[in-house]
């Protein structure tokens, strides 16, 4: 099934949310595994990428465009991976789904809010219906921190 995640681009003109398109294996019927198989295939994303970074396989150039949205928001990067360290993808979804049950992860499908429903009214998990080509919007939330004097 394919869905599309929207994606927001860094910088002052990147401000614009971009629809990726992913494909999810199975059709989820909750929200938590709709989470758990986007988590899934960013970890798997992510896997190749450091895969290639490791290989010193060398990126694709960057277009002067890239490069000026880029130093918009403070660095310019090739996309490597310094890092060698693999992921644990069931610490990655946990943590997913655990931001998603305290609030500071909101799903919206088609602009319409999913929100999570107690485990107590609701122990399969919180029902969502999902179609071929729905936009799925994912919001995380921070918490800002600080004095007014």
């Amino acid at each position: 099934m394919k869905v599309q995640v929207n994606i927001k681009n860094m910088g002052k003109k990147g401000r614009r949310i971009k629809p990726v398109p992913f494909e999810y294996e199975r059709c989820p019927k909750t929200a938590e595994e709709l989470i758990e198989d986007t988590v899934r295939i960013m970890v798997e994303i992510f896997s190749e990428r450091q895969k290639l970074s490791q290989g010193g396989t060398v990126p694709d150039p960057l277009a002067a465009e890239d490069i000026k949205s880029m130093a918009e928001i403070g660095k310019v990067a090739f996309g490597y991976i310094y890092n060698d360290k693999e992921p644990d993808v069931e610490k990655a979804v946990d943590t997913a789904l655990l931001a998603f049950k305290d609030g500071m992860v909101r799903l919206f499908i088609n602009g319409d809010e999913a929100e999570y429903k107690d485990e107590a009214d609701n122990k399969e998990g919180t029902p969502i219906c999902l179609n071929e080509g729905d936009e799925v919007t994912f919001v995380r939330l921070a918490m800002l921190a600080g004095r007014m004097w």
